[in-house]
């Protein structure tokens, strides 16, 4: 009588409720893609690197090679020290290394060398924010991109608001507000001259830039944003607010699937409708020429049956409209695949959540009966 009035859980269940989710898949890795964001966006937001583009060896700008490039030399023989031209390429490794900053994996083209002094630095962050001039010139383009982007951050701001308190030095408000009201009547003198409303010239002058902390932060009008690709329609875009993630079309996925299937239909059938219409056009020219010369034969006229033969232009303009109704009729086959898919799929899926709710009652059932066995 005394196990009817327990308190605990049957087995099963406490089973269940201890379970947690666990996935093998990987974080996507943020991956540098400065060659893919639009030139006017990076010329524009990004500052220029004090060293320009890499004139030799240069996938070094595609990565963070610590300035190495290939090397050249001699193979030297041991008896007649005969010497023989060859080359030692850097160690490129693809690794994916985390930022603090940005909070996710960057994936990158890396040599040792410069893992190594990541590893010794503590991190990539610090590797990026080195100071010396030595480390900003081994950074090259890929680097100065991902050193900015990390510099937007609300991380690595407070740091340096807090290095500069930490330093006493404190920046002087009085002078930069006079420098403000300086740079906004200095606008409002240029706008005199073109007769421009000084309202107009003030709104032109706070949209210059706008202050964010210590950093101004650039908002060119009708310039893309710089973004890092996360993974398949997933990017993190630069905004004032500093980097958001951006969420992926929902229609995207279902648009690839519908056309794979159309594809895959016209891979199948275009072939077939078109030679079919070939052949019907080309016995209909057949015959026609046909009674044409049956005509003429039989001294009849024969320019009403003329009239009616295509000409080849008018064949393939025939041909032309024919595939343009047949993608249309096969589009809409398409989506009429795709729905009937996505209605089998949730089908099953009902199934398998029904047969899945059974199994657990059956099991609270076997549980309940085990306990009051007990």
């Amino acid at each position: 009588m005394a196990s009817l009035l327990r308190t605990t859980r049957p087995r099963a269940q406490a089973i269940q409720q201890c379970r947690r989710t666990f996935s093998s898949t990987p974080s996507p890795a943020i991956s540098l893609q400065l060659e893919k964001n639009d030139p006017d966006a990076v010329a524009d937001s990004l500052p220029p690197y004090p060293y320009g583009p890499t004139r030799w060896y240069k996938q070094s700008s595609l990565g963070l090679y610590g300035g190495q490039r290939i090397r050249f030399g001699n193979n030297v023989g041991e008896k007649f020290e005969n010497k023989t031209r060859r080359s030692w390429q850097p160690n490129v490794l693809v690794r994916k290394l985390f930022s603090k900053a940005l909070g996710r994996v960057v994936q990158v083209r890396v040599t040792t060398r410069v893992l190594r002094t990541i590893d010794k630095l503590g991190g990539l962050d610090e590797y990026l924010l080195g100071e010396k001039e030595s480390r900003i010139r081994e950074l090259g383009e890929s680097g100065w991109w991902l050193r900015w982007a990390i510099m937007q951050t609300d991380a690595v701001k407070a740091r340096f608001v807090a290095e500069r308190q930490r330093l006493g030095v404190s920046e002087d408000v009085a002078l930069r507000e006079e420098a403000e009201v300086l740079e906004a009547q200095q606008v409002i003198e240029d706008a005199s001259e073109l007769d421009i409303d000084e309202a107009e010239a003030v709104e032109i002058s706070e949209a210059v830039g706008g202050t964010d902390g210590a950093f101004i932060v650039e908002q060119p009008a009708g310039v893309p944003p710089l973004k890092f690709r996360v993974g398949p329609g997933k990017h993190l875009i630069l905004t004032a607010e500093g980097w958001r993630r951006t969420r992926p079309d929902p229609e995207r996925l279902p648009n690839i699937a519908k056309a794979k299937i159309f594809a895959n239909l016209s891979d199948d059938l275009l072939p077939q409708w078109e030679k079919a219409l070939v052949m019907q056009l080309a016995e209909q020219h057949a015959e026609l020429k046909s009674l044409v010369k049956a005509a003429i034969k039989a001294g009849e006229a024969s320019e009403g049956i003329e009239s009616r033969i295509l000409s080849a232009e008018e064949q393939k303009e025939m041909l032309r409209e024919a595939r343009r109704e047949w993608k249309r009729e096969l589009k809409g086959r398409a989506e009429a695949e795709y729905e009937r898919r996505i209605a089998v799929r949730e089908e099953r899926k009902g199934e398998r959540k029904a047969v899945k709710r059974e199994g657990r009652a059956a099991e609270r059932e076997r549980a309940a009966v085990a306990l009051v066995e007990e």
